[in-house]
């Protein structure tokens, strides 16, 4: 009872805790848009703009003010948003209603257009011209705003302003008509929540990365990457990134919304795959959100390449399910009880509706008084506090279950550690006996070893190292010359006519000769690396490493001129013997196949049998 009761008291005052911080986040977010919207423009216009869809970008100024039966359209809705458009789009209308001895700014609130050109005319006459947009460094701007301004020329009678756009993403184009000092008032406001906002970001972004810098939580890493590209994305949805971030870099700007976009949501995929631990309680939907966050993953990467409105199209496509699914997965862990699933569900909920009614104002289906981006702003405090609030009170769970199962550890070893001494000297006891009967053991059988090792690299009948040894060693040296890049001598010596000799004198005999011609061999070998084998029958094989062409000709005709000088004495007779030999010298290349130069070495051998044996024969690549 007393468990369930701490329990009960736990949830209450984590959501009071939750409450509190929706209630501040709405307030600061309420004070921000109230303040923003405080200092209205002189004129909103929207409704009863002209505008011209300019199929295949055919049209010029000239060609507007001299055609007369263009199909020129009338806007019958306050906002001016025509969705995905390829094509650019001409805007008409007259400013007629304004005292022209006021300094007057026409605001563009979109910082999103790419080719954005702007006339002001007086009947035929041009009084000034303006061509910016993101396609062009954000110096060729005439008032260096995050948003599009341009100065109205004063003038005694009316003026018609002519606006070309086009861009690659949604077209919109909201045009306010502000009174300067009214607009130095607004904006210095504007600059001052924005500031607050996109600072409250980053201080949270960067808090969060020095709690995973000192606690090594993967989930405060995965927070920071989360707030650091949704603060990102909004700041190049106002304008603020080229302004200040990138203003040169026309390419990152072209991309930047689904570039950043699609890194927040992967980042906010695996954040809340983590966070909510969800492969305790379903591996189908941990490797569903795995999936999810590979696949923003593969937008991130394809945004680098392929066009905007194609990316743009797809995100927003993802979005609207992955956001679904999430608040679902929050959805269905709060019913199986996580407590810290009700809040997760509340601020995605909470940053679900903003971006709903964003996108329902944005299709001109609801009419609010305020832009949409600091609609956006507003769910994403909220929403940001909330994620910081539920991943703090995480990683306290975490942290005190990690206390808990150290304590019971601790308890559990304090019980154990008085049983395990005593047992722990009755082992040391026996352990030290058996230990001392062990390395007795041990010594015997490493000598006996290496005795038996011995014997196994020796040929029985010449006592020399036998194929095996060579072949192990061959395979060393190989990969010494190929490291230290020196070269490699590799000889096959074959004693002639042996059949003939061992069928006349005897098998007996033969065994001598194949001795005595060891023998020899052994005797001329003065460096301990050089090694002479037994390779099988009356055949013998020389390993000398580092050893060029030159210094292996010489011991190698030293050899075959000493047994060709030196009679072997036996039972039966005195006997001559020759022998043919065939050699390479190289280093060893980088070749898999380790058996190139013993290959070589036995060619060379084939060629001094076939040029007349008693002879010393050096591997030559054949002629192509």
């Amino acid at each position: 009872m007393a468990g369930l009761s701490e329990k009960r008291l736990d949830s209450r005052w984590l959501w009071l805790i939750a409450l509190t911080a929706i209630v501040v986040s709405c307030y600061m977010s309420v004070s921000m848009l109230q303040t923003i919207n405080g200092t209205q423009p002189q004129q909103k216009i929207g409704r009863g703009v002209e505008y011209l869809q300019d199929d295949g970008g055919k049209f010029t100024l000239e060609s507007l003010l001299q055609g007369n039966d263009l199909n020129w359209q009338t806007e019958q809705h306050q906002l001016l948003s025509y969705g995905m458009q390829h094509q650019p789009i001409w805007f008409r209308f007259t400013l007629s209603h304004i005292d022209f001895r006021h300094k007057w700014l026409l605001e563009i609130d979109y910082a999103l257009l790419d080719d954005l050109q702007i006339w002001f005319m007086q009947g035929d006459n041009l009084l000034s011209d303006y061509s910016t947009g993101d396609s062009l460094p954000f110096r060729s701007r005439t008032i260096a705003s995050e948003k599009f301004l341009f100065p109205v020329p004063q003038a005694e009678k009316p003026v018609t302003v002519y606006i070309r756009a086009k861009t690659s993403g949604s077209l919109k184009l909201p045009l306010r008509l502000w009174d300067m000092e009214k607009y130095l008032v607004h904006s210095g406001e504007h600059g001052l929540m924005l500031g607050i906002f996109f600072g409250f970001l980053a201080a949270m972004g960067l808090s969060n990365f020095f709690f995973f810098l000192t606690t090594r939580s993967i989930n405060f890493f995965y927070y920071c990457g989360y707030v650091m590209f949704l603060g990102l994305t909004l700041l190049t949805l106002h304008g603020i990134g080229y302004k200040y971030l990138w203003p040169e870099n026309i390419w990152l700007q072209g991309r930047s919304v689904v570039l950043f976009a699609n890194a927040t949501m992967f980042f906010a995929v695996i954040f809340s795959r983590e966070l909510l631990s969800v492969h305790r309680y379903s591996l189908l939907v941990d490797k569903l959100l795995k999936i999810s966050a590979l696949v923003f993953l593969g937008l991130f990467l394809l945004s680098l390449v392929l066009p905007y409105w194609l990316m743009i199209k797809t995100f927003i496509l993802i979005l609207i399910v992955e956001v679904l699914f999430i608040c679902g997965v929050g959805i269905w862990l709060w019913r199986r009880g996580v407590a810290i699933a009700r809040i997760y569900t509340v601020a995605w909920t909470t940053l679900l509706l903003s971006a709903m009614v964003a996108s329902l104002e944005n299709l001109n289906l609801i009419s609010i008084d305020i832009n949409s981006h600091y609609l956006l702003i507003a769910g994403a405090s909220v929403e940001t506090v909330l994620l910081a609030l539920v991943l703090a009170i995480s990683y306290n769970q975490q942290r005190q279950q990690a206390f808990d199962a150290q304590q019971q550890a601790l308890d559990t070893e304090r019980e154990l550690r008085e049983s395990e001494q005593q047992a722990q000297e009755e082992l040391e006891y026996k352990v030290q006996e058996r230990t001392l009967e062990l390395e007795i053991t041990l010594r015997e059988l490493s000598e006996k070893n290496q005795e038996l090792e011995e014997r196994n690299t020796l040929d029985s009948m010449t006592g020399i190292r036998n194929r095996r040894y060579f072949d192990r060693r061959y395979q060393a040296e190989i990969r010494r010359s190929r490291r230290e890049q020196t070269t490699l001598t590799i000889a096959m010596i074959d004693i002639d006519h042996f059949k003939q000799t061992n069928d006349s004198l005897g098998h007996l005999v033969g065994d001598e000769c194949i001795r005595a011609v060891a023998r020899i061999i052994k005797s001329l070998l003065k460096r301990p690396a050089d090694d002479v084998c037994r390779y099988g029958g009356e055949e013998f094989a020389l390993l000398l490493p580092n050893t060029d062409q030159h210094g292996a000709e010489v011991l190698l005709e030293q050899i075959r001129q000493q047994i060709e000088n030196t009679p072997i004495k036996t039972e039966s007779a005195e006997i001559r013997l020759t022998v043919s030999i065939g050699f390479v010298s190289a280093m060893a290349g980088n070749s898999p196949d380790d058996n190139t130069l013993l290959s070589q070495a036995d060619q060379a051998l084939y060629q001094a049998k076939q040029s007349g044996r008693n002879k010393t024969c050096q591997f030559h690549q054949p002629q192509e």
